[in-house]
């Protein structure tokens, strides 16, 4: 997959812009608070429908203005368009300029896969921040996953609705229950698939990036083992009837995918409690790169790898690293303040662009004075 073109209007600081993008690694170089992120944000929201950085989708929109809009050309297998007006009653998703009336059927239209600062806090949130991670990266590569996931929410939310009201039909809530538990398997099945997937390359990858060899594994907690179909269904059934009276008591389901959590942990240890923020910056990143091989080995296509502020933290020997991985066939969208030496283990000359208070130029005469002929 390779991102060609984006175009923005009315979108964060940009009032318009265009920008063409190279198939191998783009660098965005600005000081701060210029736009760089903009652009990333945008290609987020094109990939999963909403911001990695706002709750509301109208806060994206530039100060003064009605609405925003936000079109990217890329190419994959053929040559695809596909965009998104943000205005003040929501938003309008487009694929080849014709509307879409569900997410489902735009989300991962465009896969991308962000690295940011922030992903750092994923140790320390709550869980329902590592769920959600979970449920962007399968939801961009399973419809099925997403029909479920919404499916049971639905459900839950009446469940709750239910459990508040001084009286109900048992043998209704029971029917709600067992539809709720079908959605849950179909999600449990998923989610199983997509622990398994990172932890065959977690380890790996993070030797790779850092030079420390180590078992590096994500666990997954639920109120049931994921195993057998019928069998996770009579564990859900059992735990319905066992916690039917606490959730009338407290008026809320106390058991249910809503509640699952995952870690990760390194060589045994939680790596919340026990590693540096430097290991955990290489975690994450390591997390980021096996995502890469999940979503390869579900769709067969390479995702487009955004990289915002990845550099600034590392050492000369993990920027090197890093770059080193970024060869071969995935292309790579990264901010940075300076052009730093260690881009010259790129083993193609990356495009930049300069950003500046919202306007993008291409730099096209810099002088490489650090870039070796390979």
């Amino acid at each position: 997959m390779i991102i060609k073109e984006l175009k923005l209007r009315n979108f964060r600081n940009y009032d318009t812009c265009t920008v063409q993008f190279d198939k191998d690694c783009n660098i965005l170089l600005g000081q701060n608070a210029q736009g760089k992120t903009n652009i990333l944000e945008s290609l987020v929201f094109l990939s999963t429908t909403r911001s990695h950085r706002l709750q509301y989708d109208q806060q994206m929109i530039q100060e003064g203005k009605e609405l925003c809009n936000i079109e990217c050309t890329f190419f994959d297998e053929r040559d695809r368009k596909i965009g998104a007006v943000i205005h003040s009653k929501g938003k309008t998703l487009l694929i080849n300029q014709q509307p879409v009336s569900k997410s489902s059927d735009f989300i991962g239209k465009l896969n991308v896969l962000l690295f940011s600062p922030s992903d750092l806090e994923i140790f320390d949130d709550s869980p329902k921040e590592r769920r959600r991670l979970i449920d962007i990266e399968i939801g961009k590569v399973s419809s099925n996953y997403m029909f479920h996931l919404s499916r049971y929410l639905k459900l839950l939310k009446e469940r709750n609705s239910m459990l508040k009201m001084n009286r109900f039909d048992d043998a209704y809530l029971v029917v709600l229950e067992n539809q709720m538990i079908e959605s849950q398997i179909e999600i449990l099945v998923e989610r199983k698939k997509f622990i398994d997937s990172c932890n065959l390359y977690l380890s790996e990858k993070y030797e790779r990036l850092s030079d420390q060899k180590c078992e590096l594994k994500i666990s997954y907690h639920s109120c049931v083992e994921i195993k057998d179909k019928e069998v996770m269904h009579q564990e859900f059934r059992n735990l319905y009837d066992k916690n039917r009276e606490k959730d009338i008591q407290f008026k809320v389901t106390s058991i249910g995918v809503h509640r699952d959590d995952c870690s990760f942990e390194m060589d045994g240890k939680r790596v919340e409690l026990f590693c540096s923020q430097g290991q955990k910056r290489m975690v994450v990143l390591a997390l980021k790169f096996s995502l890469v091989e999940y979503i390869k080995n579900q769709l067969h296509k390479t995702p487009v790898l955004l990289l915002d502020d990845v550099l600034s933290e590392l050492d000369h020997k993990k920027r090197y690293n890093l770059l080193k991985c970024l060869d071969g066939d995935i292309q790579t969208i990264l901010t940075t303040t300076e052009i730093l030496e260690d881009f010259n283990e790129l083993k193609n000359k990356p495009k930049v662009f300069e950003v500046e208070n919202g306007i993008i130029k291409t730099k096209e005469d810099m002088q490489w004075q650090i870039w070796k002929t390979k």
